[in-house]
């Protein structure tokens, strides 16, 4: 479907009635390019979104890619910017069902989300279209909730893996990887946990696209000339994810080391190393999570919390995803590893 712009002059990104410049601190600006700090204020003066990266030289624009009043595919009405994190995320006006949505840019191969299209699940962050306007645009339901995130105890910690596991197991069975599996990736909503950031997903045979993922849970096979993506390394982010939050470091060299926990055999498997020596799937792990929290008593509900703008909010501990006001993909946080899998 093509994108349009309406016929009237249209205001710049400024005219927002939210301020990019509010969603994308000055300590998390960085250069696209080099990863070196950009858009600092000097002399009492706010730092830019757009300039010239001190250490590369090369020109930086942080600024929305799309105004209000840009209409994609003859449908979608950009209202308002809502985040940023991989990469900008918009609110928009849906005039054939009155509903506001949430638009997305996809980061890999367009093909990749069209396969989820009319096949939903109820733990993963409906997917209503995928239009082309500068590249894939996602557009998806507008939720309420906030990200998970730690310390949990080994039953609030369980029940968020256990709870998205299917819909991982789901986007595996169509032939998709996630490919940035985190706590910050999952929203609790009134109805539950739900698997959100669907601008990552990639074909399970793609041995071309760039890699992307966040410090911390990619599997150690995710390096140049590596194996790369495969279900056995979102296992591993799983796995890691179940880590973090029970309470440990994100970054595992970072921080003390977390208290014991019932579920640690688990994670120790879900995160070895080896892939042939983790879980074959995602319901293994589920599985082995359910044993071993037989030992440990009844779950922990987690409650929803309504009333967020539906994609997430912040996360202070300086990780990114694409659904947090956080910057664009860098070494320290979020980054484009530049692997491209044999």
């Amino acid at each position: 479907m093509r994108s349009t712009r309406l016929r009237t002059p249209l205001p710049d990104a400024g005219s927002f009635p939210t301020d990019p410049a509010g969603l994308l601190p000055e300590a998390r600006r960085t250069c696209p390019h080099c990863d070196a700090p950009v858009g600092r204020g000097r002399d009492g003066r706010p730092g830019r979104l757009t300039g010239t990266c001190p250490a590369c030289r090369r020109s930086v624009d942080l600024r929305p890619d799309l105004v209000p009043g840009t209409v994609l595919a003859d449908r979608y009405r950009v209202v308002d910017v809502l985040a940023r994190g991989g990469d900008w995320l918009y609110l928009a006006h849906d005039p054939w069902t009155g509903d506001e949505v949430v638009v997305a840019r996809g980061r890999g191969d367009a093909t990749a989300a069209t396969r989820l299209l009319g096949r939903p699940h109820p733990a993963l962050v409906p997917l209503r279209d995928v239009v082309e306007h500068a590249g894939p645009r996602l557009v998806l339901d507008r939720l309420d909730g906030t990200p998970v995130r730690g310390p949990l105890t080994a039953g609030e910690a369980a029940r968020v893996v256990v709870a998205i596991a299917p819909a991982v197991g789901h986007l595996h069975a169509l032939g998709l990887l996630h490919a940035d599996l985190k706590p910050s990736n999952v929203l609790r909503t009134p109805g539950g946990p739900v698997l959100v950031d669907l601008g990552s997903l990639r074909r399970a045979d793609d041995r071309t696209s760039p890699v992307w993922g966040t410090d911390g849970f990619l599997a150690p096979e995710i390096v140049p000339g590596g194996a790369g993506p495969s279900v056995a390394s979102e296992v591993f982010a799983l796995g890691r994810s179940l880590d973090v939050l029970l309470g440990a470091p994100e970054l595992p060299h970072l921080g003390p080391p977390r208290a014991p926990s019932a579920l640690d055999d688990v994670i120790r498997r879900a995160t070895s190393p080896d892939p042939a020596a983790r879980h074959p799937d995602v319901a293994a792990l589920a599985d082995d999570l359910a044993l071993a929290l037989r030992r440990t008593g009844p779950w922990t509900t987690l409650p929803g919390q309504p009333g967020d703008h539906g994609v997430g909010l912040p996360d202070l501990g300086g990780r990114v995803h694409q659904d947090d006001s956080l910057p664009s993909p860098a070494r320290s946080s979020q980054f484009e590893t530049g692997v491209r899998p044999p």
